[in-house]
């Protein structure tokens, strides 16, 4: 038994404030942290002004995690916990970047099929090959 198709019920209100919440307090991607943390950049990005609207006037930053912390206490807990500990972890392999995506990929011999179906392989040299598979039926009385 299904349910009246109504006009979305009481919930659809919380969408629009839900999805501008999630992207105002959103964390910087994993390669955007990467690319802070080389070493021709990560001077730009460890040492901070004081900045009253920061947490911590902005002094006690993680750079792996890219937080900022009120006080001092509460960035060194934070580096012994577990979430820090895995963030470390996941940026010290490099991410996957867009020319990675672009690279063709060869998943060797190409397979293709003549008028009736029949598969056809081309070797090295560019001449067709017919496949000779046959199928044998044997019957038992």
């Amino acid at each position: 038994m299904g349910r009246y198709s109504g006009h979305g019920g009481t919930h659809t209100k919380k969408k629009q404030y839900k999805r501008a919440r999630s992207t105002k307090n959103r964390a910087k991607d994993i390669d955007q942290i990467f690319d802070e943390i080389q070493p021709e950049t990560i001077d730009k990005f460890s040492k901070f002004e004081v900045d009253p609207d920061l947490p911590g006037m902005g002094q006690n930053y993680c750079i792996h995690c890219s937080k900022h912390f009120v006080t001092n206490e509460d960035l060194q807990s934070h580096i012994k916990g577990k979430p820090h500990k895995i963030r470390v972890k996941e940026l010290k392999t490099k991410p996957y970047s867009l020319a990675e995506s672009q690279i063709p990929v060869d998943n060797g011999v190409k397979l293709n099929r003549d008028a009736n179906g029949v598969p056809t392989t081309t070797d090295v040299t560019g001449t067709i090959k017919k496949s000779t598979t046959t199928t044998t039926t044997t019957t038992t009385v």
